[in-house]
């Protein structure tokens, strides 16, 4: 995404995620070698601003890793996901 506004921790090397702008979607895609970067600070709550302010536009955010493709949702859920694959790796 090229935005002088988003910080520098956005910046592909530092963040392990690609984020674009396609249509009505915000695309995420995650390094797979850093899967679960998405749900650290600042990435986090970044990714649940921008869920909510695309709600409000008729808009959706996607995040693509691996195979993993999940929305965004905006609040608590956004990352409910996350705990299903975590438990998906504890029971391998």
């Amino acid at each position: 995404m090229t935005d002088e506004t988003l910080p520098d921790t956005w910046r592909p090397l530092t963040s392990h995620m690609l984020v674009y702008e396609q249509g009505p979607q915000l695309t995420i895609l995650v390094d797979p070698d850093h899967p679960d970067i998405f749900t650290q600070e600042p990435y986090r709550s970044d990714l649940d601003r921008w869920a909510q302010h695309a709600e409000g536009e008729g808009r959706y955010v996607i995040l693509f890793c691996g195979d993993e493709v999940q929305k965004i949702e905006a609040g608590p859920a956004a990352l409910s996901a996350t705990t299903d694959r975590d438990a998906l790796r504890a029971q391998a």
